[in-house]
């Protein structure tokens, strides 16, 4: 008789106690859809609560620049804390999108320094990865090493620049 796998056997139950799961969004375009499955079911195993914005189907055409919308919105009123988007185009726009929105600060996946920095100086809390044909059958590890990367590293509030940086921030978006 074969043993039943289940998700607790992936997951890291000691960690349960320890933090607190976050609340993080994702979608992606009609193209990047295998690539945000897998992407969702690595989420799954790392103490998040997924709102998965779409599409639910490979056949499914949703409008990413709703999605996006959406996305950003519940992050500029706290009901969401992270977003991820996996695009195969239109990435470029879904930046200058994201970056409209108060609280909400979008970055592109360059590389790892580049994640963390972002995340460190100036608390980014949206991760735009560029699909580059990621189908059912690649395997995404590198990109779950950024995704994880963004969302286990800290905002340094301890650091007056940074601090400094976000208020500017704060304050230009306050003005528009």
């Amino acid at each position: 008789m074969a043993s039943q796998m289940h998700l607790k056997d992936f997951v890291n139950i000691e960690e349960k106690d320890k933090k607190k799961a976050l609340k993080v969004g994702i979608f992606s375009d009609k193209d990047s859809f295998f690539f945000k499955e897998k992407i969702g079911i690595f989420l799954d195993t790392q103490w998040t609560s997924l709102y998965d914005l779409g599409p639910s189907r490979i056949d499914q055409h949703k409008d990413i620049l709703k999605m996006a919308d959406k996305m950003a919105e519940a992050i500029s009123v706290g009901k969401l804390e992270y977003g991820i988007a996996l695009l195969n185009e239109n990435y470029e726009i879904m930046n200058v999108l994201f970056n409209k929105y108060k609280n909400v600060r979008a970055i592109f996946a360059v590389n790892e320094d580049y994640i963390v920095n972002s995340r460190r100086q100036f608390n980014a809390n949206v991760l735009i990865i560029k699909n580059n044909s990621i189908t059912v059958d690649t395997n995404t590890r590198g990109y779950e090493k950024e995704v994880k990367l963004f969302l286990e590293t800290e905002f340094d509030e301890e650091d007056e620049e940074n601090d400094k940086l976000l208020k500017m921030i704060s304050n230009i978006e306050n003005k528009n």
